[in-house]
């Protein structure tokens, strides 16, 4: 959206934000989320690196490839234990792991 039409909504009393502003997510909340998002791109990207599929991962992880799916997709349903264990599967150390937060 270009700069003049943004101007206009603020003029008729529309606020410009994003899904943190919606859902009136604290700074923590905005944080965590942020969090489980790039570790989920980490899984995605590794796991494509690696040549696997959704379903070799999951079969790797004793896992379904929807659960595989939805941490690639839905992060914010999906517990960083798993997402933890997952990037460990894929080769990474904790302390990479920690670095990507």
């Amino acid at each position: 959206m270009n700069a003049n039409t943004l101007e206009k909504l603020k003029r008729a009393g529309w606020a410009n934000g994003d899904a943190a502003d919606f859902l009136d997510m604290s700074e923590e909340e905005r944080s965590y989320l942020e969090a489980k998002l790039r570790l989920a791109r980490k899984v995605e990207e590794l796991r494509k690196k690696g040549g696997l599929s959704q379903a070799a991962l999951a079969l790797a992880m004793k896992t379904s490839q929807p659960n595989i799916a939805r941490m690639e997709r839905k992060p914010e349903s999906v517990s960083l234990d798993m997402l933890f264990k997952t990037l460990i599967s894929l080769g990474l150390s904790a302390k990479k792991i920690a670095s990507l937060l």
